[in-house]
């Protein structure tokens, strides 16, 4: 995994400084299964993917889909454990805290953008 963080274009902030980015098999495959809730300001992002499920999480997680440039072409707050969420336009997804969504303000046609650290 590699650690990074997310800017929202619109501001130039930081909205996001704690993001793990799954790139390989078994790292998208785990995703956040069997791991802590993510807190305020962390995440997950999977490149290359357009649907998330939640089968075998304890909790519910926000989802930001996001189409090749980093924009915002979908949104899902609070996805429950054992269901799955798609949107066809996303090549990336987002996983986030249960409430990040609303706390963020983020809206569909925003930018994050990816930055390692």
């Amino acid at each position: 995994m590699t650690a990074g963080q997310m800017q929202l274009a619109r501001t130039g902030r930081v909205v996001l400084p704690g993001v793990l980015r799954a790139d390989g098999y078994f790292e998208r495959a785990r995703g956040l299964l069997g791991r802590p809730s993510p807190i305020e300001g962390e995440g997950m992002f999977f490149p290359g993917c357009r649907s998330i499920h939640t089968i075998g999480m304890r909790y519910p997680i926000d989802l930001v889909f996001l189409d090749g440039m980093g924009g915002v072409v979908g949104l899902r707050s609070g996805l429950k454990p054992f269901r799955l969420a798609l949107c066809r336009k996303a090549t990336a997804v987002l996983e986030l805290a249960c409430g990040e969504i609303e706390r963020l303000g983020l809206r569909a046609g925003d930018q994050l953008l990816w930055q390692q650290q």
